[in-house]
């Protein structure tokens, strides 16, 4: 019951992530399209375009890793796994869930305390406070958190 509950939360916050995603993708293309159609039509720059296409990409690496790592996709652990044999995959489970777990701890605490230092500090074109770039490190971490405890709680 409790399995099952968890296993739903975790689908339906990916795919939170996976329209995040997609609305950050057509976010990117529009500003980077407006930069270059002024740029190249009008000869004038859009100051805050590549700015802001720098910063939604950071969010969009991060809500990628989030996805991939709720799919199983990051392929270095897969590739490793499979190099390995079944009864060694068993044994090095843990191991690499810890590990993971060990790095987005550092991550999302890491990231907090960023946040907290970057707080008053406003960006150079857009003057938004860079606490919004990279809030992207604790709310991933956390994201990669709820995957991964979701994942090991499912194979246990």
């Amino acid at each position: 019951m409790i399995l099952r509950r968890i296993s739903r939360f975790d689908e339906n916050l990916a795919k939170g992530e996976a329209a995040a995603l997609i609305a950050i993708v057509a976010v990117m293309t529009v500003v980077v399209f407006l930069q270059v159609l002024y740029r190249y039509v009008f000869a004038q720059s859009l100051q805050w375009s590549e700015e802001l296409a720098r910063y939604l990409f950071v969010w969009l690496s991060i809500f990628g890793a989030a996805l991939a790592l709720q799919k199983k996709g990051h392929f270095g652990l897969d590739l490793f796994y499979k190099m390995l044999s079944t009864r060694w995959q068993r044994v090095m489970k843990f191991p690499v869930v810890l590990l993971m777990g060990i790095v987005i701890f550092v991550i999302l605490f890491q990231g907090i305390i960023l946040v907290q230092k970057t707080a008053l500090q406003e960006s150079p074109a857009m003057g938004i406070s860079m606490a919004w770039a990279y809030a992207s490190l604790p709310v991933g971490g956390a994201l990669m958190a709820i995957h991964l405890l979701a994942l090991s709680l499912k194979e246990a």
